[in-house]
């Protein structure tokens, strides 16, 4: 049985589908979701994968902490095909309109958006990504037709390297993305200052 919370909004705007962070639920990003794009419907999941009582979209492959060389990408290969097929269904059951779908994710469900995103498994027509990385490098990039992503990053983010976040901005601009980027000074964590910065950018979006 999935997860999730569906929240009814006007069906003129684009419905926002939300993505939880290492140990979140689907109720985590609900009250930060209404903030940055009230009256939007919601469509928020949570994620199959409990480690050691924590929810994630993903495995990690051991103790390793939240390394590229740690994340197990055959479940992340299985999680996130799972989820595009939930996400679909759900979408086709609450009357969602997919192609205008906006993606909310923090850490580990920015990292999951992301990497659907530029795999090519879900055509998210926007993404808010907070504190997202690069889970695993892309040969060639894939065209996204000048979607626009907004990141929020900080130099002191103990999870997520400078040169990560290097790279997955690189992955975005190659793939034609237009990105915004949002720089805290508060490590990982998830801040006022970021959620006002990104319900700004949503609002002056195309």
């Amino acid at each position: 049985m999935t997860n999730y919370v569906f929240k009814a909004g006007r069906k003129d705007l684009a419905p926002l589908m939300l993505l939880h962070s290492t140990g979140g639920d689907e109720h985590q990003l609900l009250e930060i979701a209404e903030m940055i794009a009230p009256h939007h419907p919601i469509l928020s999941i949570r994620g199959r994968v409990n480690e050691q009582g924590s929810n994630r979209y993903f495995k990690l492959r051991g103790l390793g902490g939240f390394t590229k060389e740690n994340f197990d990408l055959d479940s992340l290969d299985e999680e996130t095909n799972w989820l595009t097929s939930e996400v679909q269904s759900l979408a086709q059951k609450h009357d969602l309109d997919v192609q205008k779908m906006i993606a909310l994710g923090y850490s580990n469900g920015a990292n999951v958006a992301l990497n659907m995103f530029l795999k090519g498994k879900f055509n998210f027509d926007k993404i808010i990504a907070f504190h997202g990385m690069q889970l695993e490098e892309f040969e060639e990039a894939i065209q996204l037709d000048k979607k626009q992503v907004f990141l929020t990053y900080a130099a002191n983010d103990r999870i997520v390297p400078r040169e990560n976040f290097g790279d997955l901005k690189g992955d975005l601009e190659d793939s034609g993305c237009q990105i915004e980027i949002f720089e805290s000074s508060l490590g990982h964590q998830l801040t006022q200052e970021e959620v006002v910065a990104a319900k700004k950018w949503l609002a002056e979006a195309d």
